[in-house]
């Protein structure tokens, strides 16, 4: 009997284990289930971990900020709520970081997930890219996203000639802009100097946003709502005026024309909550040809992506 329940379960994980991993739907008794899990497991191997031995200063709030939104940003959101470019298409789904299971954690207990990741689950271990102290002051910052009082990024003013030439959106904010640009992963390409520099003047943004190019994801307003992309524009608006796509530099190939130039506000045809269809007829500097031959995907160096060792400016 014990033989043939040992087959009955090795034969259940053979034929459970596919179907657990085509799985993309979990329902509330699964996230009540996984919560608990992560609960127990982490409070379990946190013992040692000892009280968090940072004060949350405006210092550490402020380096934890800078890591949260390089590392972390792009799969738990600006807010910790998930609206990151990866948190909700991922299984399990990022956790929304101010929910009550999360904010239920202690500072141990979040330091050790942050340190050592979870398996099979998309979050991964920071322990070879960030210092103890480091994770710590992330912890920090996890708690003021918790409580409402997390600290605004950096991000200079653009000069009245720069707001005037961008033609934006009214209502868009430059700051929230600077943490969407990192959640959704722009920063992961876009640099303030190169081929895939953007220019504060380019007025294409939202038309490759929502359509995509060669190289660049579309985004429709399912994953992206026109009220981020307003913001994010309002950051672009602040960026080197020597950015290259949209600039003077960012003509089409081969002698064809550009396509018409889109207003600062999101495009009509991205209004869709559904997938939105991609073209490579369009760049984000209204060139019909793709990035210059030889340019690559360079490492962010822009004030919302920066790395764990310093802060970059814009």
């Amino acid at each position: 009997m014990l033989v043939g329940l040992a087959i009955a379960a090795i034969l259940g994980l053979v034929l459970v284990a596919p179907i657990a991993l085509a799985h993309h739907d979990a329902s509330s008794l699964e996230t009540a289930y996984g919560n608990a899990v992560i609960t127990g497991l982490s409070r379990l191997n946190a013992g040692n971990v000892g009280a968090n031995p940072t004060t949350a200063n405006a210092q550490s709030l402020q380096q934890g900020r800078q890591s949260y939104t390089g590392s972390c940003s792009q799969c738990h959101g600006a807010g910790g709520h998930t609206q990151g470019a990866f948190g909700q298409t991922s299984f399990p789904p990022a956790t929304d970081l101010t929910s009550d299971a999360t904010s239920s954690l202690s500072d141990g207990q979040m330091f050790y997930i942050i340190k050592n990741g979870l398996g099979f689950t998309p979050m991964p271990a920071f322990s070879r890219q960030y210092s103890d102290t480091q994770i710590w002051n992330m912890v920090n910052f996890v708690r003021a996203l918790q409580s409402g009082t997390e600290p605004l990024l950096d991000v200079p003013t653009p000069t009245p000639d720069q707001l005037t030439a961008a033609k934006l959106t009214s209502g868009g904010d430059a700051q929230k802009g600077a943490d969407a640009f990192a959640a959704f992963g722009c920063s992961a390409c876009h640099e303030p100097s190169g081929a895939l520099s953007i220019n504060p003047v380019n007025d294409n943004v939202a038309n490759v946003v929502r359509n995509g190019r060669q190289g660049m994801p579309c985004f429709s307003t399912s994953l992206l709502a026109d009220v981020v992309l307003i913001d994010i524009q309002a950051y672009i608006a602040t960026f080197p005026v020597e950015g290259f796509l949209g600039g003077p530099n960012d003509q089409p190939g081969g002698g064809g024309s550009a396509p018409p130039a889109q207003s600062g506000s999101p495009p009509s045809g991205g209004g869709t909550s559904g997938p939105c269809s991609t073209s490579t007829s369009a760049s984000a500097g209204g060139s019909a040809s793709p990035a210059p031959a030889g340019s690559t995907s360079p490492t962010a160096r822009i004030s919302a992506s920066p790395s764990p060792v310093a802060t970059p400016t814009p």
